[in-house]
């Protein structure tokens, strides 16, 4: 028993004090640190003891923690919560192995918490030995710091050597991560801020936490901002008219090295943006699509095009299914791209990526930001050194632009609600006044810059019964819950009263 020396006990052995013989336990070092003090618990109801080293040298000071451990570690049994030591790491671990086990995420949002996890939240909440935190050191002050942290992360020098190298991309096209964001949005703030919120709810329901932590992002301050899109009509036009020649792999995208499958990949590509500019989803929803969902070639009152109608799936970011009635231009896309896809069946989806399933099926569609962003580069616009891959104010775009876009647009027409556009796109309406702000004066300018006209009878006669028609199917929608109270009463006020 020389491994255990000074034994020494306290409240009829449920606390004892111990040191190691480091002389013993590692013989064939040639100096030895001074001594720590270990502590053995004994709590009641449990089996066993608890075996912890104070890090401590000097047996008083090694005593009075032990003793506040046994008195904290008491109160914790009493209490039911768990005995055991959880670092940040080991209940992040355990609490999305649970989830993905339960399916409560789609494989995108998975991702995404795998990410944030190992880029910043395992960062910030560990030792200065880069060992992780216990969940019990983790105090509401510590937590709090996490925003100034995340928000000068990226213009600290080690965050600027990864920009430029990232050594997890090694053998990738680009090793870069050059896309980050040396600020984040308010948005992505508040993503990561309900991330770590039911981290921590998760450790006190299951007893490993012993303080309430809940963070909350000051949003005062900060602006909510817009991701760039395509708002002039000279780059629009310049995206589109560049897509044929994209798709057909001639003038500045013509290249000899290109085999069936890249030729495929570039068509798929070049109908994706079309669809996505004139259907407003988002891209994980389109992702979701499969030639079930979509209805083609349908008609609309009064118009002699077509637009098509697709389902999106509950399984995408909002939850629920919805029907999106998109644009002629959607509908033409779909069309196009459906005569030369390998894969139409109902069931098959209709964006695909190159691997097969054991099945011998096309599996879902990957990434294709890169490929679009690199398209973009590859523009010529104005001279510009990356074509259209920068907007006026230099924020990069993505395909999260074509949406954007798609909303600016319709709004800029005139000729639909923010409430109307507001269920089509899947969002709220109040996220849509405050994105979309900026098109306001140019939407509302007749009405702002033209004078009071006397109307005709026959003309007011019309604008009552549309107006009588766009309240019974405001009323209808929200019946069926489709559309929120809140909404609906604000329909109703800004509706003139015809009568």
């Amino acid at each position: 028993m020389a491994f255990y020396e000074n034994r020494r006990e306290h409240y009829g052995g449920a606390l004892v004090l111990f040191q190691r013989n480091l002389a013993v336990a590692v013989p064939n070092s040639k100096t030895h640190r001074q001594p720590t003090w270990y502590m053995r618990l004994k709590i009641g109801g449990r089996k066993g003891y608890i075996t912890r080293s104070t890090k401590l040298t000097v047996y008083e000071d090694a005593y009075e923690y032990a003793k506040s451990e046994l008195l904290r570690l008491q109160q914790a049994a009493r209490l039911g919560h768990s005995l055991d030591e959880y670092t940040f790491e080991k209940h992040w671990n355990d609490w999305y192995a649970r989830n993905l086990r339960n399916g409560t995420w789609a494989d995108e949002r998975a991702r995404w918490h795998k990410m944030y996890f190992n880029r910043y939240f395992k960062d910030y909440f560990s030792n200065s030995d880069s060992s992780s935190m216990l969940l019990n050191d983790i105090t509401s002050q510590h937590a709090a710091g996490y925003w100034d942290w995340r928000k000068s992360y990226w213009s600290t020098e080690s965050a600027a050597k990864l920009q430029s190298y990232n050594p997890k991309r090694r053998g990738a096209k680009t090793r870069g991560t050059a896309n980050a964001k040396k600020m984040p949005a308010l948005k992505t703030l508040q993503m990561e801020q309900s991330a770590l919120n039911q981290i921590f709810y998760d450790a006190m329901e299951h007893g490993r936490m012993q303080q309430i932590v809940k963070m909350r992002v000051a949003a005062k301050g900060q602006t909510p901002s817009r991701r760039a899109g395509f708002d002039t009509g000279s780059e629009y036009a310049v995206l589109v008219r560049n897509l044929r020649s994209y798709r057909d792999c001639v003038g500045r995208f013509a290249s000899e090295g290109l085999n069936a499958w890249h030729k495929l990949h570039r068509a798929q590509l070049s109908y994706f943006i079309m669809f996505l500019l004139h259907s407003g989803l988002r891209v994980g929803e389109a992702r979701q699509m499969r030639w079930s969902d979509v209805k083609l070639d349908e008609e609309v009152e009064g118009e002699d095009e077509r637009i098509a109608e697709v389902r999106v799936s509950k399984a995408t970011k909002k939850g629920q299914a919805r029907f999106v009635q998109t644009q002629p231009g959607a509908n033409k896309a779909l069309k196009e791209w459906r005569k030369i896809s390998p894969h139409t069946a109902k069931n098959d989806w209709v964006w695909f990526g190159q691997q097969h399933d054991a099945d011998g099926k096309a599996t879902q569609i990957g990434d294709l930001n890169k490929s679009f962003q690199q398209y973009l580069k590859a523009i010529d616009f104005e001279g510009r050194q990356d074509g259209l891959l920068y907007d006026r104010d230099g924020d990069r775009r993505s395909l999260y632009s074509l949406r954007h876009t798609y909303a600016t647009q319709r709004l800029e027409k005139g000729d639909v609600s923010v409430y109307d556009l507001s269920m089509n796109m899947g969002c709220k309406v109040k996220q849509i006044e405050t994105h979309y702000s900026h098109v306001v004066p140019k939407q509302r300018r007749q009405q702002i810059t033209q004078n009071k006209r006397n109307k005709s009878s026959k003309q007011e006669d019309k604008a009552a019964a549309d107006t009588a028609s766009f309240m019974a199917d405001a009323h209808q929608r929200f019946l069926s819950g489709q559309l929120s109270e809140e909404a609906f009463l604000a329909i109703a006020r800004s509706t003139p009263n015809q009568s």
